[in-house]
């Protein structure tokens, strides 16, 4: 377990003090070097080289104004995998999905949405950076038992704490038993 928490330590410690290489040259790119993991970055990495290099739009319906739609459909098509993908892009709440579901799966944005929406916004939306995989996934406030805040993530307190649940746990198991 110490070592385990020692190599998430190291990651962390990497991940906060050095940048990999940004290859493309692309807003969304630059913004993901800044909030991804580096493991994660990669990956998106991967998505957006893909997005340049297989992705192209071959279809398009416009919001109707007829029935008062925000939606708009793109058919992007996949070369690497020689299918096509439907993206729908509501403009009124600024959501995007993509059939291949690749962001409901693996919770990074996949290559058809970064081709259509990286010309429609600067940054990766805030919706679509999961808090599990950005660099301050492990900086979450810490509150004592009364919910007040602790300054510095005070590690005495958070242990003596820690041991006051435990105590408590115990004391009620054997209430039980």
């Amino acid at each position: 377990m110490d070592q385990q928490r020692h190599n998430l330590k190291l990651l962390e410690a990497q991940s906060h003090n050095s940048m990999p290489e940004t290859l493309f040259g692309s807003n969304w790119e630059a913004h993901a070097v800044k909030v991804y993991t580096h493991e994660v970055f990669f990956d998106f990495q991967k998505e957006v080289k893909f997005s340049v290099n297989a992705c192209s739009v071959c279809g398009y319906t416009p919001p109707d104004p007829k029935e008062l739609t925000n939606f708009e459909v793109s058919i992007v098509e996949d070369a690497n995998k020689r299918k096509r993908y439907a993206i729908e892009y509501n403009r009124r709440t600024m959501d995007v999905r993509c059939a291949c579901k690749l962001f409901e799966r693996k919770g990074i944005l996949c290559n058809h949405i970064i081709w259509i929406c990286s010309g429609k916004f600067k940054e990766i939306p805030e919706k679509y950076i999961l808090r599990r995989w950005s660099k301050n996934a492990l900086r979450n406030p810490v509150y004592d038992l009364n919910g007040n805040l602790l300054e510095n993530n005070d590690l005495t307190v958070i242990v003596s704490l820690r041991c006051l649940v435990w105590s408590e746990i115990y004391a009620t198991v054997d209430l039980i038993l």
